[in-house]
């Protein structure tokens, strides 16, 4: 588990690109993990999260304690500055080792990474405010009560469609090489991609 967190978070940190606050860190994460959950019946880290005042967070705050420990590596650099309402903010971003994280993201599935990567890209531009929101948006938060820890669910229409996507080796291997795959792989669009597949 710890590995495929700290792969987690240097995969998000790479792809963001700039410093990124300590929240924003742990919910996008956290979207991530609720994504693939929702595809594939479990989390990429095998962290659980539980109901916080700010939105999702892992539980015993695991993310911050293992960004801590990559920042005690030198592969994360955490800068502490104060807010606008004099509270302090974490921002981290790729350390002085960052030329070697190819070693510690390895253990990330394509797929895991995918997602991380599409997370990325969907919330990249959300501040702290939005993108507390959207993870105080999500099914399992809603469901949840007051610290409670939150229990995702499997959506019952990928079920089928991921056993499919599973078992045809050419959108495989097409994600497992970092291209583009899913309803518009082969230059088909989504309509010919159900009809193709029997969705």
């Amino acid at each position: 588990m710890e590995r495929k967190l700290e792969a987690a978070i240097l995969t998000v940190l790479q792809e963001m690109g700039t410093p990124v606050h300590r929240s924003k860190l742990v919910k996008l994460i956290y979207l991530a993990e609720n994504m693939f959950y929702e595809h594939f019946g479990r989390t990429i880290t095998g962290l659980g999260y539980m109901w916080d005042d700010y939105g999702p967070n892992a539980v015993s705050n695991a993310i911050v304690k293992e960004a801590q420990k990559l920042v005690q590596r030198d592969f994360v650099c955490m800068k502490t500055g104060t807010s606008i309402y004099g509270t302090e903010n974490y921002l981290y971003s790729l350390g002085p080792e960052k030329t070697n994280i190819e070693r510690l993201t390895e253990s990330l599935e394509p797929l895991e990474r995918y997602v991380l990567i599409d997370t990325v890209k969907r919330y990249r531009d959300y501040n702290v405010t939005k993108i507390v929101a959207a993870s105080k948006g999500t099914i399992p938060f809603k469901k949840a009560r007051q610290y409670q820890v939150l229990q995702m669910e499997q959506s019952s229409e990928y079920v089928s469609l991921v056993q499919i996507l599973q078992r045809d080796t050419g959108v495989m291997a097409a994600v497992a090489e970092g291209t583009k795959a899913g309803a518009d792989a082969e230059g088909i669009n989504l309509a010919e991609f159900k009809q193709k597949y029997g969705l």
